[in-house]
């Protein structure tokens, strides 16, 4: 009789009218469902957008000297821009466009169409021309032959630290646009395959000194070579303002 006495009470209980939803839940969800919506569009904006491009020219400081270069020069990556103690280079010259880089552990081809620029600040206590005279003559053989464009070509000792190396000297008459001799060093015989066997020169240009390396096969035209990578480094230099 009890359970009957329930489950009728319970048929003819009064229904329960529905009591209106809180302003505030109702508030708290909108807000969630809003910021949720804004916060997927902004994830699908950042991720249809990509990352933003890096800039075309990196700004360097070399010792003091301030200079600009074009990112697709730059042969080894640079962490970031400011002062650096050196900055290498490969550009396709002539055309002054940047180079296919190489791997140089590879040497799978040679760098004919390639030169190799490293920029550092100039020794103060030793000009590229006076490493004539204070160091590699003392391994030279005295007896030199005729070599390209005016060049005269000697052989380092056997035995000495170029060793395999030949020695490419302007002869009399023949200088650079600033009237200094012009020298490099180079591989003796046909090791002209790999990276490392390209011809060196430095030159001095402004506060900075510029090793160049580049293929053998262009020696006949260093008067040209040595210009124009006198006329590349130039213009990345930036140029003191004139006072106002």
């Amino acid at each position: 009789m009890a359970k009957a006495a329930i489950f009728a009470a319970l048929r003819h209980a009064p229904a329960q009218e529905p009591r209106p939803a809180d302003g505030s839940v109702l508030a708290f969800m909108a807000a969630t469902v809003v910021g949720i919506a804004m916060a997927t569009g902004v994830a699908l904006s950042m991720a249809a957008a990509g990352p933003e491009p890096l800039p075309a020219v990196v700004h360097y400081q070399i010792g003091n000297t301030p200079l600009t270069a074009p990112r697709e020069w730059l042969r080894a990556p640079v962490a970031h821009a400011g002062r650096v103690e050196q900055l290498e280079l490969i550009v396709d010259w002539p055309r002054h466009i940047p180079a296919a880089r190489q791997n140089d552990a590879a040497g799978s081809r040679p760098f004919d169409g390639s030169v190799l620029i490293s920029l550092a600040a100039a020794d103060p206590l030793s000009a590229p021309t006076e490493r004539l005279s204070r160091v590699y003559s003392r391994f030279l053989d005295p007896n030199g032959e005729h070599g390209p464009a005016g060049l005269v070509a000697y052989t380092f000792r056997a035995g000495s630290r170029y060793e395999n190396e030949r020695l490419f000297v302007t002869s009399e008459g023949f200088t650079t646009a600033n009237g200094e001799a012009f020298f490099a060093r180079c591989p003796d015989g046909e090791r002209k395959d790999k990276p490392t066997n390209l011809c060196t020169t430095t030159l001095h240009i402004g506060m900075l000194d510029a090793v160049i390396r580049f293929s053998p096969n262009r020696l006949g035209d260093w008067p040209r070579l040595v210009d124009g990578v006198t006329r590349i480094v130039t213009a990345m230099i930036h140029k003191p303002r004139p006072p106002a």
